[in-house]
């Protein structure tokens, strides 16, 4: 269960950093959500690396 958390958050990680940019027309958002994306991905990386 872990593994797939820390899979996860690093995927939204990237996701969430790549909407930031326009070039990637596939990856773009609003600012708002690739904000969102940011701190729920970090957040479940915590969670994820933290858990015993």
């Amino acid at each position: 269960m872990r593994f797939i958390l820390i899979i996860a958050a690093i995927v939204l990680l990237v996701v969430g950093i790549l909407g930031l940019f326009p070039q990637f027309g596939w990856a773009s958002v609003p600012l708002w959500r690739a904000i969102l994306e940011i701190v729920v991905g970090g957040l479940v990386l915590f969670i994820g690396i933290r858990r015993r």
